[in-house]
């Protein structure tokens, strides 16, 4: 391997760099002429490991030029392993930015295989040495004074494009743990990091004043004040800032959503300015508002940016707003709707604690199904320009704009009318999906989880009996396969779920109802005013102790079968007899 990397020609080495660049538009860290005055028959082996990650990743994308198809000899697995080999090697001698750059492609490469404990690893160590690396230019006293050559003037460029690299990358696995981040953009700031440098200046050297601008800043104009190609220029760092909000948004969906304690408070519900989603939504907007009108999905094509050359870079920052509306909107409505049900909020306990405002969830199912469809005609459209974007991250968007638009397709009612091409969009993120699968292995878990998924909505629509009163409770692996960008096949889980829950119909039809449940259920017949019977079992220990009862589970098991409600329950208690 090391005499074929050596071997390999230079113009077949800028052509895949070109490569990478367009298509991993989260990467664009390595500056060409820099790397190509280190590639010879003297090439250090941390140069020859990360072309061999570049290659790796180049070869995934199928590309289409003949040069690099004639001289790519080896399989991506091949190269990934070599480099891994020699990055091992690297991580215990001092910081060097190549070292840093190979790790982080190594950790996009590993999460699309669904190596994900490899990718979590090598991340987190090119974020220490990138960390160690900035702080021996910028500390007074350095720690350690790296073994390597005096900085030139592309060195600050670089090195501070390969920093923001690691937060982006940070951001994107961490939206597939439970873990949090290593490396926020508070940490960001107090390292006192620059902003990324805009493409221009990363390529020529420095020649304005964005790179010194402080990490807290804006670094976009608002409205048509800043031209488009100014906004194009600086797409990383607005990429950067996205990811930053996106990581956010995965957080609170993984760490319970709605279902985290203190959520469902009045003051915490989604219309409420004040209220966490209403923030991060004001975020979000904002972000969105500092770039140019031009650059918003659908009101420009991406065949227009396509021409420019900056056709991915368009497409991530509209996946970016897309799919960030998509996970905070789902959040809020139910998992398992029946057919006949109209916008509205959780039917699963813990519910919302106040009523939305009047046409809060039309508004809201128009703003799902709308970025569920523009995610999927983004991605089409951006295929047939020819600047198929096939990154994990996408692979993720398309996944869930197709699960959204499943359900909207099978409950059209749900989407208040903003349903209507749901199966149109389903089909041709399916089409995506399929072909994705042929490039990294996350598209098969994802492609089970919507057929598994479209099974439950089929079942339960074709005969609601059985399903009614079933509820994302009962289908707990399946909602969260729903939401995993680190995809785990759970398909076996998923279709248990689904035989369970048709076994416990019909069990329940034939009077199987535990003794406790059977015999409150008869005694309260349609509770209304009888609620106060249930508030009086919770005061008596005695009856509590007999039955061997829970009141806090009968609460919720009650819910979930509508006998009665929870302001019900709560009116009950409070207007409750001695």
């Amino acid at each position: 391997m090391d005499h074929h990397l050596e071997q390999v020609p230079k113009d077949v080495v800028y052509i895949a760099l070109e490569a990478f660049w367009r298509k991993f538009p989260e990467l664009r860290v390595i500056h060409p002429s820099s790397f190509m005055k280190s590639f010879g028959s003297n090439c250090p082996r941390e140069s020859k490991a990360l072309l061999a990650t570049v290659l790796a990743m180049t070869k995934t994308q199928k590309p289409d030029s003949d040069r690099l198809r004639s001289q790519i000899l080896f399989p991506s697995e091949r190269y990934a392993s070599y480099a891994c080999d020699v990055l091992a090697a690297c991580i215990l001698q001092p910081p060097d930015v190549k070292v840093i750059q190979a790790l982080l492609i190594l950790t996009l490469y590993e999460w699309g295989t669904r190596d994900f404990h490899k990718a979590w690893m090598h991340c987190g160590i090119a974020i220490r040495m990138m960390q160690l690396l900035h702080s021996s230019r910028v500390a007074p006293f350095p720690l350690e004074i790296p073994d390597r050559s005096e900085p030139n003037s592309l060195t600050p460029a670089i090195e501070t494009r390969t920093f923001w690299a690691c937060f982006i990358m940070d951001c994107m696995v961490s939206s597939g743990t439970y873990n949090p981040r290593v490396l926020p953009k508070q940490e960001m700031a107090k390292l006192n990091v620059p902003r990324p440098p805009t493409s221009t200046e990363f390529a020529l050297g420095p020649g304005s004043s964005a790179q010194t601008e402080g990490a807290g800043e804006n670094f976009t104009s608002s409205g048509t004040a800043t031209s488009v190609y100014l906004d194009l220029d600086q797409s990383f760092g607005v990429m950067a800032d996205g990811f930053d909000i996106y990581s956010d948004v995965m957080a609170f969906v993984f760490n319970d959503g709605r279902k985290a304690p203190g959520m469902c408070l009045p003051e915490n519900c989604p219309w409420v300015p004040t209220s966490p989603v209403a923030c991060w939504r004001r975020r979000l907007e904002e972000w969105r508002t500092k770039q140019h009108h031009r650059l918003h999905y659908p009101a420009n094509s991406v065949a227009a940016y396509a021409t420019l050359g900056y056709g991915e870079s368009f497409v991530y920052l509209n996946l970016l707003y897309y799919q960030s509306i998509v996970m905070l909107q789902r959040e809020y409505f139910p998992f398992l709707p029946t057919i006949d049900m109209t916008p509205r909020g959780p039917i699963d306990p813990p519910t919302l604690e106040a009523e939305a405002p009047p046409g809060w969830w039309e508004q809201s199912a128009k703003e799902l199904f709308e970025a569920a469809g523009h995610l999927s005609s983004v991605l089409r459209e951006a295929s047939e320009c020819g600047v198929a974007v096939m990154t994990p991250f996408a692979g993720f968007c398309a996944f869930s704009s197709c699960y959204v638009n499943l359900y909207g397709f099978m409950f059209p009612r749900i989407g208040a009318g903003y349903a209507t091409k749901t199966e149109e969009y389903m089909n041709w993120s399916i089409e995506y999906l399929n072909r994705f699968r042929e490039v990294w292995d996350l598209g098969d878990g994802w492609l089970k989880t919507i057929q598994n998924g479209s099974l439950m909505y089929q079942r339960a629509t074709s005969d609601a009996q059985k399903y009614r009163g079933r509820s994302r409770f009962d289908f707990s692996v399946l909602h969260q396969s729903v939401h995993e960008f680190r995809v785990v096949d759970r398909s076996a889980q998923h279709l248990e779920e689904i035989n369970n829950a048709e076994r416990g119909a019909v069990s329940s039809s034939e009077g199987n109802n535990t003794p406790l449940a059977a015999w409150m259920i008869k005694g309260f017949g349609q509770i209304g005013g009888q609620c106060w019977k249930m508030s009086m079992l919770q005061r008596s220990s005695r009856w509590a102790s007999h039955f061997g009862f829970n009141w806090l589970m009968f609460e919720n098991w009650v819910l979930w079968k509508g006998v009665c409600t929870k302001m019900q329950i709560r009116n009950a208690l409070a207007n409750m007899p001695p």
